[in-house]
């Protein structure tokens, strides 16, 4: 498994923030479908990839990235959008017999390691900020 670019934490508060603003940018010009697509698909793959999860942000930009443009372009979706979701579904069930399912100590402890550097250095900036 490649490793990852940062920690869990920061990933996962990345994603939120990009989805909150992709929400706060849908309210303020009232547009919701199929736009919600992309809100939720673009930071849901930022986050994986954050995680090291390349082929996974792949996948779930290749179904919200296909299920707007099908919806945007009044493309037939009756065979479009299920072919897209069959393959994310068979990517997901391949992943998950051919990887290895369980973290090992050595990757749980370096992720431990990576959130107290991460720490450590927003502390070091706000003292530097006083």
């Amino acid at each position: 498994m490649p490793r990852p670019l940062t920690s869990k934490k920061r990933a996962h508060t990345l994603a939120t923030a990009l989805f909150l603003i992709g929400l706060a940018v849908l309210a303020y010009f009232n547009r919701w479908w199929p736009e919600i697509m992309l809100v939720i698909g673009i930071p849901l793959a930022l986050e994986q990839y954050l995680l090291g999860r390349f082929y996974d942000a792949f996948v779930s930009l290749f179904v919200f990235i296909g299920v707007f443009i099908t919806v945007q372009y009044d493309l037939p979706w009756e065979i479009l959008l299920p072919v897209l979701f069959i393959c994310a579904a068979i990517y997901v069930l391949f992943r998950e017999y051919l990887e290895k399912t369980e973290e090992s100590e050595d990757e749980k402890e370096e992720d431990i390691n990576c959130q107290i550097e991460e720490e450590e250095s927003e502390q070091k900036k706000r003292k530097g900020q006083k």
